[in-house]
């Protein structure tokens, strides 16, 4: 074989070679970039499914309203942002107090009785749990009522307190919101005329409200003006604080 022949095949296997380097090349660039595209989708999708934070909520929920033209003054963002942060610290705050409770419990290690109470706006209801839990059950207990505000009672039995802003069953039930004998406008268990007070709100400037109201608003308020839920009890106070004689409620 001639060197010019040799000197040819080896020109041609080396043009083979450089054509295959070429296509591996561009293959392995392409599967780069779609793993990449890939990775990409799935952060962009975490971030778009992802929860957000409180901060992150209130300026969404900011920029909604300002795409749909409502007007928002500083003051009002402002507000948002400091009434979220308020319920953050008051969440934080009891967590921090229930992890004390916890560790009280644990270091004891006595069992003790549990009692719910629960506050509601006009009145409270208390649940009593029989039998004395153990600290490892009572620590379960209060970690899964987080929401709940715990405390050890005087008598070493643990009380777990939430505020609702309700009436409560029974409330629901028969609940009238009258006048007393001395012009108070006041929430009643049953009619007034049952003398069964369970809050006093404010007194009323009957004067002025008669010259106001119709007549048969003052007998409906005479008799009891019933009320079933937390809607109608703030409708009712809203309506006959126009006509309070001070602004100071008084229980």
């Amino acid at each position: 074989m001639s060197s010019f022949r040799l000197k040819k095949q080896l020109w041609r296997r080396w043009r083979r070679w450089k054509k295959a380097l070429w296509v591996g090349t561009a293959c392995a660039v392409l599967i780069i970039c779609a793993w990449s595209g890939m990775r990409m989708s799935e952060d962009i999708s975490r971030l778009l499914t992802g929860s957000m934070s409180v901060a992150e909520q209130t300026f969404a929920e900011l920029n909604d309203r300002a795409s749909s033209g409502d007007i928002l003054l500083p003051g009002q963002v402002s507000a948002v942002f400091e009434q979220e942060e308020q319920e953050v610290l008051k969440e934080q705050a009891s967590n921090q107090g229930n992890a004390t409770l916890i560790k009280a419990i644990a270091d004891s290690g006595l069992s003790r009785k549990v009692h719910y109470k629960t506050n509601y706006v006009c009145d409270e209801e208390i649940r009593n749990v029989p039998q004395a839990m153990s600290p490892k059950e009572l620590q379960f207990l209060i970690a899964e009522h987080s929401d709940w505000q715990g405390k050890i009672g005087p008598e070493g039995d643990v009380w777990l307190e939430r505020n609702v802003n309700d009436l409560s069953p029974s409330c629901k039930k028969e609940a009238y919101i009258g006048i007393d004998n001395e012009g108070n406008l006041t929430l009643f268990k049953g009619p007034p005329k049952r003398e069964e007070a369970l809050k006093t709100f404010f007194q009323i400037d009957i004067g002025t409200m008669k010259s106001a109201l119709p007549e048969k608003v003052w007998r409906q308020l005479q008799g009891g003006i019933r009320v079933q839920d937390i809607h109608e009890y703030n409708s009712v106070l809203s309506t006959f604080s126009d006509y309070a004689r001070d602004n100071a409620e008084t229980m």
